[in-house]
């Protein structure tokens, strides 16, 4: 069975800067794999190229089997492949509901036709409640995303982004800026959709990592130092080094 995802010799560069160095990747499916490295390493750039946010320089990045390098963003989309950003991105004028609903409106080939009355497509109701149940979301339904705080906000965005039906989510720190008591219900919600998804995690918080990953990735320097299981991760010399001694693996 092919992996989920599969990047080969994926590179980006800025002029005379590499940003994306030769990566090469392969995430099972179902797993949750986390890419971790100090700032600077390439990460949101490696987001960027896989989500079509920036077309790759060189390489190839196959979603299942289909090669997907430097197809549009919606295109990406439309194939299973959701994004989460560092800072959240919902419509905070609208319900939690009604983002949902344009989350599942954007997956319909004719999403652009605005005057379309969405609330007779039963496939768009049916693809938003669905999402609010996952995003663990339901008891806010109705309640202005502006009105959310910081952890419920990143819980709609990724409920925008699962009205989409991606099979492949990928989340770019989405804990960022939580307390922790909403870092805990969001490591509790990205476990349970590991039940039918593969994630793809940039994540800073060493004990979110630990506690989510199948397979942990480590950049520097726009390329990849180590890749493999967390206790492989957790004692290899390289990576403490990277890490100034390993402060931050935990």
């Amino acid at each position: 069975m092919a992996n989920a995802l599969e990047t080969e010799g994926l590179t980006r560069r800025f002029g005379g800067l590499v940003a994306v160095d030769r990566v090469n990747l392969a995430v099972g499916r179902g797993d949750v794999h986390c890419v971790i490295g100090p700032n600077g390493a390439g990460k949101t750039t490696l987001l960027n190229l896989l989500s079509g946010a920036l077309r790759p320089t060189a390489g190839r990045i196959r979603l299942g089997e289909k090669d997907i390098a430097g197809l549009p963003v919606h295109r990406i989309a439309q194939l299973g492949l959701g994004r989460s950003f560092q800072r959240t991105n919902i419509f905070p004028e609208f319900t939690v509901y009604e983002n949902c609903r344009l989350g599942a409106q954007a997956r319909l080939p004719s999403s652009m036709r605005f005057f379309r009355n969405a609330e007779r497509d039963e496939g768009v109701r049916e693809r938003a409640e669905r999402a609010l149940a996952l995003a663990g979301l339901i008891p806010r339904r109705d309640t202005r995303a502006s009105s959310l705080s910081h952890g419920e906000q990143r819980q709609l965005e990724i409920g925008v982004m699962l009205a989409t039906e991606p099979s492949v989510l990928l989340l770019d720190e989405p804990m960022a800026g939580m307390s922790a008591d909403e870092t805990t219900r969001m490591v509790e919600l990205l476990r349970r959709l590991k039940e039918g998804h593969t994630l793809i995690l940039i994540e800073h918080d060493m004990d979110a990592v630990f506690a989510l990953a199948d397979i942990i990735t480590v950049m520097v320097n726009g390329a990849v130092l180590a890749s493999g299981p967390p206790a492989e991760i957790r004692s290899s010399q390289a990576v403490q080094d990277a890490y100034l001694g390993g402060d931050d693996i935990g």
